[in-house]
């Protein structure tokens, strides 16, 4: 459970170092333009990528908080229902709101870490939950599948990574950040980043 929640937290601190590098480089004013602006490559802003990854990471990790109650161990929490999200609005468009968001997503999972530290070793490891996702275009009926919160929180970090991969590429080729500008190891996946000092 602690590699999951450092995983996240991991995460989401690049996101908040990329969105404070934008203000630091560019001013308030035109950091939000960033934010917002669509990079024809991707067909997508970073505004859109985080409010899209935080989506799944903040239900996720709300569902694992409220796991923190010892009568709710192995007992089913709930459903997680990954594709009835809100697109558009406020937080793909207000980066001051998108870093609000994601610090108080850190915060959960700040709480979460001190409640292992202290000696509740078996909050959310084995929490069952079933997770819903929208499997296939011509049928809107959503696919349940049967999960436990650790891993739908291991899932969260995996697909984040892959969309700070395409905010990387918005970054690089339309909001004209350098790569030695980007906070280290930026949408680059762990998996990558061990084969190449294997590599090298």
């Amino acid at each position: 459970m602690r590699a999951v929640i450092k995983s996240n937290l991991a995460i989401l601190s690049q996101k908040i170092a990329l969105l404070d590098l934008l203000v630091s480089k560019h001013g308030a004013t035109q950091a939000s333009d960033a934010f917002q602006k669509t990079c024809p490559i991707v067909g997508a802003s970073i505004g859109q990528h985080y409010r899209h990854s935080m989506d799944h990471v903040e239900l996720a990790a709300l569902v694992a908080s409220s796991a923190q109650d010892a009568s709710m161990h192995r007992q089913q929490l709930g459903d997680l229902h990954y594709d009835l999200r809100v697109r558009g609005g406020t937080l793909e468009k207000d980066l001051v709101e998108s870093r609000k968001r994601l610090s108080d997503v850190s915060d959960v999972f700040k709480s979460l870490s001190a409640t292992l530290d202290a000696g509740n070793t078996e909050i959310t490891t084995a929490t069952p939950v079933t997770v819903y996702f929208n499997l296939a275009a011509d049928d809107a009926a959503e696919i349940g599948l049967p999960s436990t919160v650790e891993r739908e929180l291991g899932f969260c970090a995996h697909h984040a990574i892959h969309h700070l991969a395409m905010v990387r590429i918005i970054c690089l080729q339309t909001v004209g950040l350098s790569e030695a500008e980007l906070p280290e190891g930026f949408g680059r996946a762990p998996s990558t980043i061990l084969f190449d000092k294997k590599q090298g």
